[in-house]
C-alpha cells in the first residue's frame, strides 16, 4: 500500500520499564521513513514481543531500556526468540540512553542506535541486509 515501503518493525520498551518518549520519537521517525510500525508500548513482558513476532512478522524488533535495571530484560528477549527458533527471522536493534554498542554486541543485537535519526539509518541497514 506504502510506495516507498522499506520494511515493518515492532518496537516496544522492555518489561519494567515504563519510558517511551525515546522509543515514541524513533516510532515517528520510522513511519516518517516509510516504515511499518507496530508499537507495543512500554513495560512489555518478552513473550508480547514473541506474540508481535509471530504476529506480524517484522523485518526489525526495536527494543528500548531507560533503565540500566532493564536492560537485562533486551538479552532475554533474544534469548527468548533463540529458544523459540526465531532469531535467524528478524533483525534486533536496541536503544535506550544507558544502552551501549558493547552491550549490543554482548547480548547478540544486530544493532544499536544512540538517537532517533540514527536508528532510522540502522534500521534501514538491517532491511537492506
Amino acid at each position: 500500500e506504502q510506495k516507498n515501503y522499506v520494511g515493518r518493525v515492532v518496537i516496544g520498551t522492555v518489561h519494567g520499564d515504563h519510558h517511551d518518549i525515546g522509543k515514541n520519537l524513533v516510532a515517528i521517525m520510522l513511519e516518517g521513513a516509510g516504515f511499518e510500525v507496530i508499537d507495543l508500548g512500554a513495560d512489555v513482558p518478552g513473550r508480547k514481543f514473541l506474540q508481535a513476532l509471530r504476529e506480524y512478522q517484522p523485518d526489525i524488533l526495536g527494543l528500548s531500556s531507560l533503565l540500566t535495571t532493564t536492560m537485562p530484560k533486551m538479552k532475554e528477549v533474544i534469548s527468548l526468540l533463540e529458544t523459540e527458533g526465531l532469531r535467524s527471522k528478524v533483525k534486533v536493534m536496541i536503544g535506550g540512553a544507558p544502552v551501549t554498542v558493547e552491550y549490543a554486541n554482548q547480548i547478540g543485537a544486530d544493532g544499536y542506535a544512540p538517537d532517533a535519526g540514527s536508528a532510522v539509518e540502522l534500521a534501514k541497514n538491517l532491511c537492506r541486509k
